[in-house]
C-alpha cells in the first residue's frame, strides 16, 4: 500500500494535477475570505467562508473531483490498470493507497488555508472552538466526498466522465435537505417509502446471489421489521421519511460541525460512510482483476 500510496502522489505533481487543485484551492478561498471577511470585518471563517453555499458548491462540485477523476479511471484510459491489477497487491491496498493520496493533497490545501484564520486571530478576535470544529467538520466531509468520488472512478473508464458524475453527486449531496423536504409527510408515505427499500433490497441480493429463496426471506424480514417498528412507535410514522432522510444526510451532518458541534454519532457516520464507499470501490477492483 505504502508504494501505491507514493506512486500516486508523485503521479498527482508530475501531471500538474495536485497544482491544479490547489491553486484552485487556495486562491478561490482566499477570493471568498478577502470578499466576506476582510471587505465587511467579519470574525467567523468557518461560518462566513467554509459555510458559504457557493463555496461549498465550488470545492465539492468542481474541485474535488479534479481531485478523484484520474485515481483509476485514467488508468483504465490508458490501459496501464493492468500492471497494477496483477501486482502482488490486495484490492483493499489499491484503493486505500489512491484514496489516501487524494486525502493527502486535500489536507495539504487545508493546512495552507488555515493562514486565513491565523490572520484574523492576529489582527482581532477570533472564535476559536467554531474554527477547530469547522475545520474538523471540513476534512470528515471532504473525506467522504472523496470516497465517493474513488468510487466512481472505479467504475468508469473515462477522466471526463469521472469528473462529470463526481460533479452530480456533490450537487445531490449538497441540495439532499432540501430535496428532503419536498418528500411528502404521513403514515401511509412513510409505509410506502420503506416498503420501496425492502423490494430494492430483495432486488440487489437476488441479482447478487441469483438465489430467489434469499431475496423471499429478506422480503418477508423486512415486511416484518416494518410492521413491528409501526406497533411499537406509531408517532415515528408520521414525519417517517424526512426523519429518516435527514439522518442520512452528509450536508445536515456538516451543518453540526459548521455550527460548533462536535457530535460522536456524526464522525462516526462520516467515517462509516467513508468505508462503505471505498468497500465498494474495492468490489469493483476486484471484479475487473477477475475478469
Amino acid at each position: 500500500m505504502i508504494a501505491i500510496y507514493k506512486r500516486e502522489l508523485q503521479s498527482y505533481f508530475s501531471t500538474f494535477q495536485a497544482y491544479l487543485y490547489l491553486a484552485l484551492f487556495v486562491c478561490v478561498t482566499g477570493l471568498f475570505f478577502t470578499v466576506i471577511n476582510i471587505t465587511y470585518g467579519l470574525n467567523d471563517f468557518v461560518s462566513y467562508v467554509l459555510s458559504n453555499s457557493y463555496f461549498m458548491i465550488f470545492v465539492y462540485c468542481i474541485d474535488l473531483p479534479i481531485l478523484t477523476m484520474r485515481l483509476f479511471a485514467e488508468e483504465k484510459k490508458n490501459k496501464t490498470d493492468q500492471l497494477l491489477l496483477t501486482a502482488p497487491v490486495s484490492a483493499w491496498e489499491i484503493v486505500l493507497g489512491k484514496f489516501l493520496a487524494s486525502f493527502t493533497i486535500f489536507l495539504a490545501g487545508m493546512l495552507i488555508i488555515t493562514v486565513f484564520p491565523i490572520i484574523i486571530a492576529a489582527n482581532g478576535s477570533l472564535p476559536v472552538s467554531n474554527t477547530i470544529s469547522g475545520y474538523i467538520g471540513m476534512i470528515l466531509f471532504s473525506m467522504c466526498m472523496i470516497a465517493v468520488g474513488t468510487f466512481i472512478s472505479s467504475i468508469v473508464s473515462e477522466p471526463i466522465l469521472a469528473i462529470l458524475i463526481s460533479a452530480v453527486a456533490g450537487i445531490f449531496v449538497l441540495l439532499f435537505s432540501n430535496l428532503v423536504s419536498l418528500m411528502p409527510d404521513g403514515v401511509a408515505a412513510t409505509a410506502v417509502f420503506l416498503c420501496v427499500i425492502v423490494i430494492g433490497i430483495a432486488v440487489l441480493l437476488y441479482i447478487d446471489t441469483k438465489k430467489i429463496a434469499v431475496s423471499l426471506i429478506a422480503l418477508l424480514a423486512g415486511a416484518g421489521l416494518i410492521a413491528a417498528l409501526y406497533f411499537l412507535n406509531k408517532e415515528w410514522f408520521v414525519y417517517g421519511i424526512t426523519n429518516s432522510l435527514n439522518w442520512i444526510s452528509l450536508e445536515k451532518r456538516y451543518e453540526e460541525f459548521l455550527n460548533g458541534i462536535l457530535n460522536l454519532s456524526s464522525i462516526i457516520y462520516m467515517i462509516s460512510f467513508t468505508a462503505v464507499f471505498l468497500l465498494a470501490s474495492v468490489q469493483a477492483t476486484e471484479r475487473r482483476r477477475w475478469r
